[in-house]
């Protein structure tokens, strides 16, 4: 199921906050584009730039906590390159799949529910982290 964005996944961090709101819209924009068959070439271009969208917030996230002396930034850097895996899974199930429900639908399950359970959990805690020292 698609979720739009909520503010309840604000975790109080404005660069963050405006990152994570952008992933939801480019989510639901590889979604919409392999529903609608838009064709292989923009399905391909939204994964890519959700992946390197990917790359450069954990990227990001763990300057910053590494600015901010997070204590759990090694375990929290794990959880990202463990998305990272996964996404590449998804990119392969492209390639063998092409677009439709069945991509669609696991590209919501993996990607948004992740980021979704990832910034209830994993950011929150970092976030209370960074707000405790500033």
């Amino acid at each position: 199921m698609l979720i739009d964005w909520s503010d309840e996944y604000l975790i109080g961090i404005d660069k963050i906050d405006e990152q994570h709101k952008e992933f939801f819209t480019k989510v639901h924009r590889v979604y919409e584009a392999c529903l609608e068959s838009e064709g292989e070439n923009v399905v391909q271009e939204t994964l890519d730039f959700l992946k390197n969208y990917a790359i450069e917030h954990f990227r990001a996230e763990e300057a910053f906590m590494r600015e901010y002396e997070y204590p759990d930034v090694e375990e929290h850097s794990k959880l990202h390159a463990e998305f990272l895996d996964e996404y590449s899974k998804l990119s392969d199930e492209f390639s063998d799949l092409g677009t439709g429900q069945v991509l669609a639908d696991n590209i919501i399950d993996m990607v948004q529910n992740w980021l979704i359970e990832h910034i209830a959990d994993a950011d929150r805690y970092y976030a209370t982290h960074v707000k405790s020292r500033s």
